[in-house]
């Protein structure tokens, strides 16, 4: 079942005549609950009530992170900008933060700890980074062995050593470069992007993203391959370095050094969208794959897109058949070490808005925290 990931293609497209995406100069505008908390944090309220946190409820902080990579020499970034998660000094001071006033583990410390043979720590941390993109090696892998930071990596196996953007990516090119309305799905009634300007683009960017997350895994696969092969003329050698993703031998250079890696299935479906034998070979089949490059045993899992609507009971009992015992999903905050749910885990997303006030609070008072 399923032929891992089969769409053929070349990478940068010529911008269109309405100009490039450029990536914003400042952070990303916060919401007043930020706010309120980074000044909180800024005048030491928080270190104040850290205490009492930790007694009523002492937490399992799980970070997610999809890319790390400089925004300054980019000028035209021809991908989606949302998943860049930190510039690598913001990712430096990040792992400097937790390995000076915080306790990374493993998500096997997190197994250990459910299985009863050892406890988490207050202040527990564990970073994770989904997808698996090159950047990951090149940026964040420095800053995770100079402090010793025990993160774990979910790839989309058919992906590995393809040098060929995730398929979410492809969709998001394609919105910033074709001309307005030129993109159709069959039985939606709208056409992408909307608009000329990058606003219009994004917000489309979104929608169209919905959209392909909550069809059916083949249908999702043809769409984005026919759109790549009727814009074949305007795809240009040179963009895929912006987005390409990692190496087997990067994979396995990674692992010699400590880092662990869980499957993110092979071609990055929603799961519940899946019938039953294809369910199964995504789960399988992913694992498998790892196992074999890594000769080291695969038991975690991080759900494609992860929201609510990404799994479901059916998904956690396929995943359970599979072999895994973790199953981390995407839906914020924290996971009460009392009680924590073993294939429905909870974690905190970065992004570049993510400031230093806030990330201190965050990991300082996680469950208080969405």
């Amino acid at each position: 079942m399923g032929a891992g990931v089969s769409m053929a293609f070349s990478y940068s497209m010529r911008p269109a005549d309405t100009g490039h995406l450029r990536l914003p100069e400042k952070p990303a505008r916060r919401g007043r609950i930020q706010r309120l908390i980074e000044t909180a944090e800024r005048f030491g309220m928080l270190r104040a009530v850290r205490p009492l946190h930790d007694r009523l409820q002492a937490s399992l902080t799980v970070l997610a992170y999809h890319r790390v990579m400089p925004t300054d020499a980019l000028g035209a970034y021809p991908f989606d900008p949302e998943l860049i998660s930190a510039t690598p000094r913001q990712f430096e001071w990040q792992m400097e933060y937790i390995r000076r006033y915080l306790k990374p583990v493993s998500l096997k410390d997190v197994i250990a700890h459910l299985d009863g043979e050892r406890r988490l720590p207050a202040g527990a941390v564990a970073v994770t980074f989904d997808d698996g993109f090159a950047d990951t090696y090149r940026y964040a892998f420095p800053s995770l062995k100079r402090y010793a930071i025990p993160a774990t990596i979910f790839v989309a196996t058919g992906y590995v050593d393809s040098g060929k953007p995730f398929w979410f990516e492809l969709a998001a090119f394609l919105l910033y470069r074709v001309e307005p309305h030129s993109l159709r799905i069959e039985g939606d009634t709208h056409s992408y992007p909307c608009g000329p300007s990058v606003r219009e683009r994004a917000q489309s960017l979104r929608q169209v993203q919905d959209v392909l997350k909550a069809m059916p895994n083949e249908r999702r696969i043809a769409i984005v391959s026919d759109w790549l092969q009727r814009y074949s003329a305007q795809i240009e050698h040179g963009a895929s370095e912006h987005s390409r993703p990692i190496s087997w031998a990067q994979v396995q250079e990674m692992a010699a050094s400590g880092i662990e890696f869980g499957s993110h299935t092979v071609t990055h479906p929603n799961l519940t969208q899946l019938g039953d034998a294809e369910l199964e070979w995504e789960l399988v089949e992913s694992r498998r794959v790892l196992e074999q490059h890594l000769q080291a045993t695969v038991c975690t899992l991080a759900y494609p897109i992860g929201t609510q609507s990404a799994f479901d009971a059916r998904v956690i009992a396929a995943s359970q058949r599979a072999g895994y015992r973790l199953g981390l999903s995407y839906i914020s905050g924290a996971n009460p070490l009392a009680a924590i749910d073993r294939f429905a885990l909870r974690r905190h997303g970065i992004g570049l808005g993510t400031t230093a006030h806030y990330f201190r609070a965050l990991t300082s008072l996680p469950a208080w925290i969405d």
